[in-house]
C-alpha cells in the first residue's frame, strides 16, 4: 500500500528590525559586552507573553532578519534603565528603531602614558542613577577587539571594589603591566553598579596603536 503525504509550505521571514541602543542625553551609542552579559533585546509579536530574543553588537547595535510583518513590542535589558518601559514599532521590509536609555554609568577611557610593557589608563566615569551604588571600576585589555568582563584573550582585567566610597563621578587610573611591545592590546573602562541583573557598562575600546 502507498501512502502520499503533503507539504506545508510556511511563509518565510519577509522582514528585517534593526536599530541601536542610545543614551538619552549625549545620543552616543551604549556599549555593552556583546553575547557575554551585555544587552539583550526582547522583541514581542502583537500580544505574545513569549519574546523573539536578540542579542546586541558590543557598539550597542542589533539586527534580526527573521521577522514577519507586523506589529511589535521592544523591551531592551542591560546596564540601563529605558526612556520608555518599552517601545511599539511596526515591522515591515527593513524596519530600523532607536531605543533611547540612560545608562548605569557613563564611560571614557584614554591612554595617559606608556612604555614598553606598560600603560597608564585613565578612567572617567559618571553614575547616572542617584539611587544606584556604584560597587565596580574595572579596565579590560586584549589582542581581540571588545573585550569584556568574561572575555579578554592575551589580556587580563583590574577591578576596583568601591561600593564603601559612595562615588558618583570622576576618574580613575589604572597601570597595566607586562603587555608584549610587538602586539596592539584593545583597552575599555567597564562599571558596575549595583542595579538589578549585574550588568557591566563599558566604554569605547582604545587601542595601544
Amino acid at each position: 500500500m502507498l501512502y502520499s503525504c503533503s507539504i506545508d509550505n510556511y511563509e518565510a521571514p519577509n522582514a528585517v528590525l534593526s536599530g541601536k541602543v542610545i543614551d538619552n542625553v549625549t545620543n552616543e551609542p551604549v556599549e555593552n559586552g556583546g553575547v557575554n552579559g551585555g544587552t539583550v533585546i526582547h522583541v514581542f509579536e502583537g500580544n505574545s507573553k513569549q519574546p523573539i530574543i536578540c542579542n546586541s553588537f558590543p557598539d550597542g547595535r542589533f539586527v534580526n532578519a527573521a521577522f514577519f510583518s507586523g506589529n511589535y513590542k521592544i523591551v531592551a535589558i542591560g546596564a540601563f534603565k529605558m526612556v520608555s518601559d518599552s517601545i511599539h514599532v511596526s515591522v515591515s521590509n527593513n524596519s530600523e528603531v532607536e531605543i533611547k536609555v540612560l545608562p548605569n554609568v557613563r564611560l571614557n577611557a584614554s591612554i595617559v602614558s606608556r612604555d614598553a610593557s606598560t600603560i597608564t589608563v585613565k578612567v572617567d566615569y559618571e553614575k547616572v542613577h542617584e539611587s544606584q551604588v556604584l560597587n565596580e571600576l574595572c579596565v579590560i585589555w586584549s589582542t581581540y577587539p571588545n573585550p569584556n568582563m568574561f572575555t579578554f584573550s592575551g589580556g587580563g582585567q583590574k577591578i576596583e571594589k568601591v561600593d564603601s566610597q559612595n562615588l558618583s563621578s570622576g576618574e580613575k587610573i589604572f597601570v597595566i603591566s607586562g603587555l608584549n611591545q610587538g602586539l596592539n592590546y584593545y583597552i575599555r573602562a567597564a562599571a558596575r553598579t549595583n542595579a538589578a541583573g549585574s550588568y557591566y557598562n563599558y566604554s569605547k575600546p582604545i587601542q595601544t596603536r
